[in-house]
């Protein structure tokens, strides 16, 4: 590999997009350790020949012992979640990245790659093509989606004490082992919770897992005008999302339930769901939220231009072969379980 990063330390490593792309960065040449908090998935890691520490992304010390040497940090350690109290947000998405970059300027780590969010332009009336420039909402959806612009805008700051950086906005990531999207549909379907809202016309974009560890890739070896810049990254080929899960849970013996309900029935319920959660103890997460109803009923896709134009990137995985793989790791892991 000519490039001149070699050694990478990647955050959030125990989680989706940390393990796949570890195992994508050590396949391509890539001196790679690891961090994260999944006890569980720190041992697997250790079985690839990686070496890991389990800690928390808030541990300063832990962050500047493992700076030491790197040349680039991926850092995909994060609290993402459609609900929860907005200090926890906070804490884990700012006050984590800004430990990151503070390591990175200590330890003289040439380039950050950041795992950001597309939640931050979600709107209530949904979105389509969204551009890296388009102007954000006058206010986000939910203390993820803020707080992620939050730490984006702390990862530009320290581009301006010479930390170079790049900014990925991956839009619903799919594939092998994903934990995330694909199978909370599943637990809501299983629930016979899901249901068609809206006219069910609604198309959306997903990002193939290792479509996005190629633009990881691509990200450490930018040059010139590609450095300290935000790209959207998706397959670049928006589907209507009712078909396509449609067509996923037949492939998994499971009917979809077609009975359809009104954006504004839902929506409401949403957000009396929210309000009797918030004066419960621990105010737990209600079964429907505000943000799940936007994310199911609205249109959500990315402009790619630009990670076309600038980084030279290119979806190689469709949405369906990235399903497909998702639908056999998730029969095998079934039936392992």
């Amino acid at each position: 590999m000519s490039n001149k990063i070699s050694k990478v330390l990647v955050t959030g490593a125990t989680g989706f997009l940390g393990y796949r792309l570890l195992q994508s960065l050590q396949a391509q040449g890539y001196q790679v350790s690891a961090t994260g908090r999944n006890a569980q998935m720190t041992e697997k890691i250790s079985r690839l020949g990686i070496p890991v520490q389990r800690g928390d992304i808030q541990d300063q010390a832990l962050l500047q012992r493992l700076c030491q040497g790197q040349d680039a940090v991926v850092h995909c350690a994060g609290l993402a979640s459609p609900w929860g109290p907005y200090q926890r947000f906070y804490e884990i998405n700012v006050g984590g990245t800004e430990a990151v970059t503070q390591a990175c300027l200590d330890q003289g780590v040439s380039r950050l790659i950041q795992i950001s969010s597309p939640s931050v332009y979600v709107s209530s009336s949904g979105e389509s093509d969204v551009k890296e420039s388009d102007p954000l909402p006058e206010r986000f959806i939910n203390a993820y989606a803020e707080t992620k612009y939050l730490a984006d805008l702390n990862v530009e700051a320290a581009h301006l004490h010479g930390l170079e950086s790049v900014t990925l906005r991956p839009r619903a990531m799919i594939g092998r082992e994903d934990t995330v999207i694909i199978p909370r549909l599943l637990r809501a379907q299983q629930a016979g919770r899901l249901r068609v809202i809206g006219d069910g016309q609604n198309r959306v974009d997903f990002t193939s897992v290792s479509n996005m560890c190629d633009a990881v890739d691509l990200a450490l070896q930018a040059t010139g005008p590609a450095l300290n810049q935000v790209y959207n990254i998706s397959n670049g080929e928006p589907s209507l999302l009712w078909q396509t899960l449609d067509w996923a849970f037949e492939r998994l013996n499971l009917k979809l339930n077609t009975r359809r309900l009104p954006y504004a029935v839902a929506y409401s319920a949403a957000a009396a769901m929210e309000l009797a959660a918030r004066f419960q103890p621990g105010q737990p997460e209600p079964p429907l939220t505000r943000y799940s109803v936007l994310m199911i009923a609205k249109d959500h896709t990315l402009n790619i231009d630009k990670a076309r134009q600038l980084l030279g990137y290119e979806p190689r995985q469709s949405t369906e072969a990235a399903i497909l793989e998702f639908i056999d790791w998730w029969k095998q892991s079934q039936w392992l379980s």
